[in-house]
């Protein structure tokens, strides 16, 4: 999964594991991270935890993605295999798709050579499909800042309420994900200046969060600050663009129909020529050319002069 939302995932589950296992599977208690590295080569899971479900010890093995992944079941079943063999105990394996970006792959696994040996049934969870009163629920307040990423989160609105249920619950260290998890839903220039800006309001809140400081560690927030100005800039350069073409065909359209008024004949011509020029300043100086032009054969040798 490409960074910083897969170390950002990482952060917020480490902060209250308990969340995501009781989502995931309710009344299971957590009791404890398994070492990820699946030492039978260099091989590393998202997050193994020990968890105690329905009475039993069993590993809960969860991936999150942002980018669809071909080869996800595969990869599912592998760290599921080393797991079971290194452990000894049974892996319940979950894929969490943090955006819906490409094709999901089945959640059933078959080995084409092996398959009457192993046939692995993991669950996918896709956020953007997941209610958002869901995780709103008692016990998944460790959740929260994934609120805009769950279904009809992504406005202005559910992040105000993210904000504020974490502060009420006690969570505010959880702020600095919050902006970091709507950042990665937030695609408009306009809302991706708004989201800097409310965050920014904040921001002797956000300094003094382990979050925080963990995040500047690794240059997640420079990382994302760089993606939200960056898709700001690109907006203000596209609307200046489309600004420039508008009134490159407004000016365009103008000088034809100047040759048009005094000259309908010549209207094949002017089109054939103004419309291949481009440039602002070019077009303004051939409209007055045109409206200082007093007879015909003086038009025609204006935009006969436009190969020049």
């Amino acid at each position: 999964m490409a960074k910083p939302w897969d170390d950002s995932m990482k952060m917020l589950v480490r902060a209250n594991p308990q969340s995501l296992v009781s989502l995931l599977l309710p009344d299971a208690k957590f009791q404890g991270e398994q070492d990820k590295e699946l030492k039978a080569r260099t091989v590393e899971a998202d997050l193994l935890y020990n968890v105690i479900w329905r009475g039993r010890k069993i590993i809960l093995h969860v991936e999150f993605q942002v980018e669809a992944d071909k080869n996800m079941a595969r990869r599912v079943w592998e760290y599921n295999v080393l797991t079971d063999y290194l452990t000894g105990l049974p892996v319940y394996s979950v894929v969490i798709y943090l955006v819906k970006r490409g094709t999901i792959v089945e959640s059933r696994y078959q080995d084409e050579i092996a398959d009457q040996l192993r046939l692995l049934t993991f669950r996918s969870i896709e956020l953007w499909e997941v209610p958002t009163e869901m995780l709103k629920q008692k016990g998944l307040e460790g959740l929260l800042p994934l609120l805009p990423l769950t279904q009809g989160g992504k406005s202005r609105e559910v992040v105000e309420e993210t904000i504020a249920r974490l502060q009420a619950t006690g969570h505010r260290d959880l702020l600095p994900l919050s902006y970091a998890f709507a950042a990665l839903i937030f695609t408009k220039s306009a809302d991706k200046l708004w989201l800097k800006e409310r965050f920014e309001k904040m921001h002797d809140i956000l300094e003094g969060s382990w979050a925080y400081q963990e995040m500047v560690q690794k240059g997640l927030l420079k990382g994302i600050e760089q993606g939200i100005e960056q898709g700001i800039e690109q907006g203000i350069e596209q609307g200046i663009e489309q600004g420039i073409g508008k009134g490159i065909l407004a000016m365009q359209q103008t000088a034809i129909n100047i040759v048009i008024r005094f000259f309908a004949d010549l209207e094949e011509l002017a089109r054939t020529k103004i419309t291949a020029i481009n440039d602002l300043e070019r077009l303004q100086q051939l409209i007055l050319d045109l409206t200082i032009a007093h007879t015909r054969e003086q038009m025609e040798q204006v935009l006969l002069s436009l190969d020049a």
